[in-house]
């Protein structure tokens, strides 16, 4: 009787390989760029104290109406106004006092966040009036909060790239896919520091020069790293 030899040959058609294996590396970098300002930015108060709170109130919208109105000779100046209080205190069983607060805020287009001599001359004037200057800053308008945004994730990203390339190249391994990516600007511009400003008790016209603002941005990102060649 003849033998026969069976040959077994292993067959792979549609068997998946196992894939390589594969890292992902989660990072978090802080960017920030700084700006120098384009709109000087005044905080002011308008208060009264009165018997009575109708008569606190009527107070306060008047000098607020008056200085809304001075505002109009200053070209350039946008008016808005803010939160409007009013709280009774008593002391010494004395009959109770009460007392109107509304803020409202100037702001004029200015190089450097440097006011010009009439915006500066109405801030003096104000407070001659009586209201109270709560601050004076340099801001950026929304098209340069925009511009420094964009240069804070910028900053972010090239440190991102940078420190995953040099995790990927410490384990011998290639940057591959960013498989997610995630911005935060919530943390919005941080206002200057003054470099000099003098108000003296006549309320002379102010003299301001405001630093650069920072302006600051978080951005989170999952990225793969495959094996290296």
């Amino acid at each position: 009787m003849a033998r026969k030899t069976l040959l077994l040959v292993p067959v792979l058609t549609g068997l998946a390989l196992p894939a390589a294996a594969q890292t992902a590396l989660t990072l978090n970098a802080s960017g920030a760029a700084q700006a120098a300002p384009d709109e000087a930015v005044a905080n002011f108060n308008a208060q009264a104290v009165k018997p009575d709170a109708a008569s606190a109130q009527a107070a306060v919208n008047q000098d607020v109406a008056k200085a809304l109105a001075d505002t109009k000779s200053v070209p350039g100046v946008v008016v808005t106004t803010g939160g409007y209080n009013t709280y009774a205190t008593t002391q010494d069983g004395q009959m109770p006092q009460y007392t109107a607060e509304q803020s409202f805020t100037l702001t004029q287009p200015a190089t450097g966040g440097v006011p010009d001599k009439a915006f500066t001359s109405l801030l003096a004037k104000l407070q001659a009036d009586g209201l109270l200057l709560n601050g004076l800053s340099g801001g950026l308008s929304q098209a340069g909060q925009n511009k420094a945004r964009r240069a804070a994730i910028d900053d972010a990203l090239a440190q991102l790239r940078a420190e995953a390339d040099g995790i990927a190249a410490a384990l011998h391994k290639k940057v591959g896919a960013l498989k997610t990516l995630n911005v935060d600007t919530g943390g919005g511009p941080m206002p200057p520091t003054p470099r000099g400003i003098m108000m003296a008790a006549a309320a002379p016209a102010p003299q301001f020069a405001p630093d650069k603002i920072t302006v600051t941005a978080n951005v989170s990102a999952v990225i793969e790293l495959t094996p290296g060649s």
